[in-house]
């Protein structure tokens, strides 16, 4: 199921966010059977695994803290398109990404927590939540039997 971002409205937010592709068709987050994916106009697609994913939540993304692909550098990975209805998401198996600076130039950063704003944070929480409890963990061997 297929989440648009929250796009910012402002004009000055919104120009900035075009000149990198990111619109309501191309800033989404879709949840699949099996993982989760996040793009962010042309500059940022990753899949996760729902398995490494924890429990999501809202979260509140100051305005100084900026739009567009943003990182703390101690593990947060933040596509942000607007400062309202943000959602968190932790990463219990932290996975390193690419951040693009300039065309095939950028780094790689390691996630720990994904932020990002969706339209209908309480829909997509739901539905995310849920799927992660679908997510069925790997079948634990069975005690072996005493011998007596």
């Amino acid at each position: 199921m297929r989440y648009s971002m929250q796009l910012a409205t402002d004009p000055i937010s919104s120009t900035a966010l075009s000149l990198f592709d990111v619109t309501a068709s191309t800033a989404y987050v879709e949840i699949h059977e099996d993982e989760l994916v996040v793009q962010l106009g042309n500059l940022f697609k990753e899949t996760f695994p729902l398995a490494s994913l924890g429990k999501a939540g809202l979260d509140n993304w100051e305005w100084y803290m900026g739009l567009g692909l943003r990182t703390d550098f101690q593990g947060t990975l933040a596509p942000i398109t607007s400062f309202d209805k943000v959602v968190s998401i932790p990463l219990e198996q932290p996975q390193k990404l690419f951040l693009p600076i300039l065309g095939n130039l950028g780094m790689q950063v390691e996630c720990k927590r994904l932020v990002f704003s969706v339209a209908e944070p309480d829909a997509f929480l739901i539905a995310l939540n849920s799927a992660l409890h679908e997510v069925e963990e790997p079948d634990a061997p069975e005690p072996a039997e005493l011998d007596e």
